[in-house]
């Protein structure tokens, strides 16, 4: 009787032990290959990049850790996946709106890059992979870095109005590839639409329009009737004066361009606008020589 009461308690006991021990929280230790997420405003979309970097620490990566000529899941711990807002082009490869896993497979003088739309697997082993769930492969040039790069790193990089590279680079290896946006579509509809408003468009939204077609090489001829249109709006507006200078500059219509910052420089001195009589009057020395 006692053996048994006494088994009993040293049975309770044991698991009560065991049930403090599951209760107890996970010790918290640094993370090998941490996650990294980047959310970035591309032209006019939003996009999201997320990835586990993994470190070198004294290894030989490409070639030894990272094999030549087996798909890598581009990172650590799962794929890496990029999301976008918009419809974009990849190496000139269209891709719709939505999230998708990158993988590659790395190779001395080439690599394959993959976009796929298997987002669930974290691991590659096995028979997981489904070429057929690629959504397209392109291939890629490797370059050397300018030094070494310890720790596993994606970043958009050389960011223009419509137009980004997406650069990773490890150890002494670089590749990036080009991600285009279709932004003239995209503003020429946002226009027809401001167009259908009461009263058309604002007298901002017409300047916008024109500098947009002055910073990115499009049509002059279009943007000097904006800005025209954006000064009937808004009259002796010196931002806006400045310009259309800078429009009729870009042409190559000097004279022009000079008068028109002459005035603009008069209304911002009206108007006791100390920026823009600064900025009429740059622009007056620069191009007056």
């Amino acid at each position: 009787m006692n053996f048994s009461i006494s088994f009993i308690l040293a049975l309770i006991f044991s698991i009560g032990v065991f049930a403090q021990a599951q209760q107890q929280p996970a010790l918290k230790v640094p993370v090998l290959s941490p996650l990294a997420e980047v959310t970035q405003e591309l032209a006019l979309t939003q996009v999201k990049l997320s990835y586990a970097r993994p470190s070198a620490k004294g290894r030989k990566v490409f070639g030894e850790l990272v094999p030549f000529g087996e798909i890598w899941r581009t990172g650590a711990n799962a794929s890496t996946k990029l999301t976008f807002t918009e419809d974009v082009k990849i190496a000139g490869n269209p891709l719709k709106a939505g999230t998708y896993a990158l993988y590659s497979i790395p190779g001395e003088k080439e690599w394959t890059m993959i976009i796929h739309s298997n987002l669930r697997h974290r691991s590659l082993a096995g028979d997981v992979y489904r070429q057929e769930e690629d959504v397209f492969r392109f291939k890629v040039k490797p370059a050397k870095t300018a030094g070494f790069v310890e720790t596993f790193t994606i970043a958009f990089t050389d960011i223009m109005t419509t137009s980004a590279n997406l650069t990773l680079s490890w150890e002494n290896t670089e590749v990036k590839f080009k991600i285009e946006f279709d932004v003239d579509s995209r503003i020429s509809q946002q226009i027809a639409e401001l167009e259908k408003a009461e009263g058309g468009m604002s007298a901002m939204n017409y300047f916008l329009a024109a500098e947009y077609n002055l910073h990115n090489d499009k049509d002059l001829d279009q943007a000097q009737s904006w800005i025209m249109t954006a000064l009937e709006k808004s009259p002796k507006n010196s931002r806006f004066g400045l310009l259309r200078a800078r429009i009729l500059h870009k042409a190559g219509k000097k004279d022009e361009a000079l008068k028109v910052i002459a005035e603009a420089n008069a209304w911002a001195k009206e108007a006791n606008n100390a920026n823009y009589v600064e900025q009429t009057q740059q622009f007056w020395d620069l191009i007056k020589k």
